[in-house]
């Protein structure tokens, strides 16, 4: 089994646990603050994509602000819970590496702690179709992990083991080769004992 399928199935089994942890203990407000700036880069009702949307919080939060947004996670148990806790929110269960969605269909994607989970060897591949499905210029703003190692460890949140890479700054900019990131920011609080780093990058034309 390679990294990515053992990490859906631990999502799989926990995912009502890990998402009732992460709403009451994973700096929400902080995410929320993140995610309307990001909001605020796209115009009213612009398309986006939630990438790796697990129980679907972020997904009905932009469809509150009338964002025309689809909601997708490889792991059938977050879907299966996003549906169910957002029912006016479309969800689809897609990896995002290899989606169903035509070229340049969205204005903007949101990744919120969802590349971690790839290895670094997959990360120009979930890149190349996070570019193909959004349009020249669009917006990606994504999180991601602080450090530098990457590989299974027992997650703090739930004592389930899946698999993480670690980033530094320079690393992920040096990494993605087709989005050029124009601005980042720390969590200033680390979440379950990690430093998180937000960026805001734009599909090279």
């Amino acid at each position: 089994m390679d990294p990515t399928e053992k990490t859906m199935r631990a999502y799989d089994e926990i995912a009502e646990k890990y998402c009732e942890k992460t709403m009451k203990e994973g700096k929400r407000n902080f995410q929320k603050m993140m995610l309307d700036r990001t909001l605020d880069h796209l115009h009213p009702k612009s398309r986006i994509i939630d990438l790796g949307c697990g129980d679907g919080r972020d997904t009905e939060y932009m469809r509150k602000k009338n964002f025309d947004v689809v909601g997708i996670d490889f792991s059938q148990g977050m879907i299966s819970l996003a549906r169910k806790k957002y029912p006016r929110c479309a969800f689809l269960d897609q990896d995002i590496r290899d989606t169903v969605f035509p070229d340049d269909m969205f204005h903007g994607a949101w990744a919120n702690a969802s590349l971690i989970n790839l290895p670094k060897s997959e990360l120009s591949h979930a890149e190349k179709e996070i570019y193909r499905i959004v349009e020249p210029g669009g917006l990606f703003c994504f999180s991601f992990k602080e450090g530098k190692k990457e590989g299974f460890e027992t997650s703090v949140i739930d004592e389930n083991e899946r698999y993480y890479s670690y980033y530094s700054l320079d690393e992920i900019k040096e990494s993605l080769n087709l989005f050029n990131v124009f601005k980042s920011e720390i969590c200033p609080e680390k979440v379950f004992g990690h430093e998180f780093i937000y960026c805001w990058a734009r599909a090279r034309r």
